[in-house]
């Protein structure tokens, strides 16, 4: 019923927009910050001007189709391809949502505002609209407030009202930007407690009493584990395609287990998240458990400079199945990739210049695998007669070996005199 009351009441109410727009102080549009631009419905006529003069890259429509037919650039190639935009070179994304009563839904408000921040990064303007620009994209430029500067929804809505007084964000959209702040919240004072608390440690080391008993073993700390086990569950939450399973050490190391086609997609996520922020690789290396069917365990360990926070991420694989490369999301993997390959033989798939970094041209086999011998599989010298090094099958004849059985302490000459100690030569046995 409210949407079809929304499309009787869509012409009348955008012509008494433009009414507004020309006899008052309204503007049809205002610019929130260096990123975010706020405003109503954008005709086909203002289409340069916000590219040319506001710099504008993207656009988020929060219309429904209809609303955008007659007066808009509405040629849609697929959900986030516009035929005019496009042409211009602005990236578009719409966010459907039912124009009076709707609620922008949260999930549409993360992908709005992952959006935004990264034309952020790129330097680059958004315009974010809807019919009049007053109700659902004032619900998404708050929360997009709310992540970028860790607001109350209060304190947003104030900051969008003093640009653009018109602004109108109903109780139904309040709850939802307040469900948004909480989930923000949560994790940003779990990341604040953390850096506090890392900090803390440096004096404690200096203020240690007689009274420790185990004083290099870290406690377990309860409040921290709850904390890390809120931000495991949220990362589950935004990724339910991927993420398997979620846990916490009892060293407060938070681990996430991922479906091996999800390593793009949650590097990515947490790489660009502006709530996780994880950007630098420190480190990949593989388990081998050769009893599992997915023999290799990937392990992915990833660091916050921005919250002082580590995540380990994990997935799996066997001798024969490929798994992405994470070059694309972090170049540190090139060389990181190239060493697992080396030792462990696991593919990765797209990575730029697989080959071996390790071991020596033409070898064969991986060295850390469990099945993989001691002695290796070959061994090299150099040959006189072909006057170059060759390689052969290991030989461990026995006649090469000698046994010193004299212990090295009975022979240190600076303080015990040396003993003829027994030795067995070559093909000799044992006295019994």
């Amino acid at each position: 019923m409210s949407g079809l009351l929304a499309r009787v009441l869509f012409y009348p109410t955008l012509a008494y927009n433009v009414v507004m727009e020309k006899i008052s102080s309204r503007r049809w549009f205002d610019r929130i910050d260096q990123t975010v631009i706020l405003g109503a419905l954008p005709f086909k006529s203002m289409t340069e001007e916000l590219v040319q003069a506001e710099n504008v890259r993207g656009v988020i429509t929060m219309n429904e189709a209809y609303e955008t037919q007659l007066f808009c650039n509405s040629t849609e190639v697929s959900m986030s391809v516009c035929e005019e935009w496009h042409a211009e070179g602005v990236e578009q994304i719409r966010l459907s949502t039912v124009d009076l009563t709707g609620v922008p839904s949260l999930e549409n408000i993360h992908r709005g505002v992952e959006f935004v921040l990264k034309h952020r990064d790129q330097g680059t303007s958004v315009y974010i609209h809807c019919k009049a620009g007053r109700s659902r994209s004032a619900t998404l430029a708050a929360a997009y407030l709310i992540r970028i500067h860790c607001w109350s929804p209060d304190k947003a809505c104030n900051m969008l009202a003093a640009v653009r007084p018109h602004v109108l964000i109903r109780s139904a959209q309040r709850d939802m930007l307040d469900n948004c702040s909480m989930i923000i919240h949560e994790f940003i004072c779990h990341c604040v407690i953390a850096v506090s608390r890392n900090a803390a440690l440096i004096p404690a080391r200096f203020e240690t009493t007689a009274t420790e008993t185990r004083p290099t073993i870290r406690p377990k700390d309860a409040v921290t584990h709850n904390q890390l086990s809120q931000f495991g569950e949220y990362v589950a939450e935004i990724l339910p395609k991927y993420v398997q399973q979620v846990q916490v050490t009892c060293y407060n190391e938070l681990e996430v287990m991922i479906h091996p086609e999800g390593v793009i997609p949650v590097l990515t996520f947490l790489r660009d998240h502006t709530n996780a922020q994880f950007r630098n690789l420190t480190d990949l290396t593989v388990v081998d458990v050769p009893t599992r069917q997915n023999r290799f365990e990937i392990v992915y360990n990833l660091l916050s400079l921005r919250y002082n926070s580590r995540i380990r991420v994990k997935t799996y694989t066997d001798e024969l199945t490929p798994v992405d490369s994470a070059v694309p999301v972090h170049q540190a993997a090139n060389w990181y990739e190239r060493e697992v390959w080396d030792m462990f033989g696991v593919f990765f798939a797209n990575h730029p210049d697989l080959r071996r970094i390790l071991t020596d041209y033409g070898f064969e086999g991986h060295p850390f695998r469990k099945d993989f011998p001691l002695s290796g599989y070959v061994e090299v010298r150099y040959d006189d007669e072909l006057k170059r090094v060759v390689a052969e099958p290991v030989e461990l004849a026995q006649e090469f070996r000698k046994f010193d059985l004299n212990s090295p302490w009975e022979s240190f000459p600076a303080y015990r005199e040396s003993k003829d100690a027994p030795k067995l030569e070559a093909g000799d046995k044992p006295a019994k």
